[in-house]
């Protein structure tokens, strides 16, 4: 991925350069326009249905995280367990750095074992 030199014109360009070979694809990211290869979307056709699958389950797991959280009693809850885990980390497993990512494993965690 390349950056282009801020001027007023390559500022203002977005999309592909060359319809046919969809090398160029220029957009704005942060207030900076950047240079890469265009985008290559997923085929809906070539989605497995256990890939369907696991996209509905982090999506109910992202949804019932974010219910939980509003809660305040369990947000405290998360909270507590989330600290936990930053000071004693226990091996073999993935410390989370984000309170909403370690919500949402947890859950979906939770989710397997049912």
């Amino acid at each position: 991925m390349a950056k282009a030199v801020p001027s007023d014109l390559i500022q203002q360009l977005s999309g592909k350069i060359d319809r046919k070979r969809e090398d160029i694809y220029l957009t704005q990211r942060f207030g900076k326009t950047v240079v890469s290869h265009y985008p290559r979307h997923k085929n809906p056709k070539k989605i497995t249905d256990a890939q369907t699958s696991a996209f509905s389950s982090f999506g109910n797991a992202v949804r019932e995280a974010e219910q939980q959280l509003a809660d305040p009693q369990l947000h405290e809850h998360w909270q507590t367990l989330f600290d936990e885990q930053k000071q004693h980390p226990q091996s073999g497993q993935k410390q989370y750095h984000i309170l909403r990512n370690f919500v949402i494993a947890a859950i979906q965690k939770s989710l397997k074992n049912q």
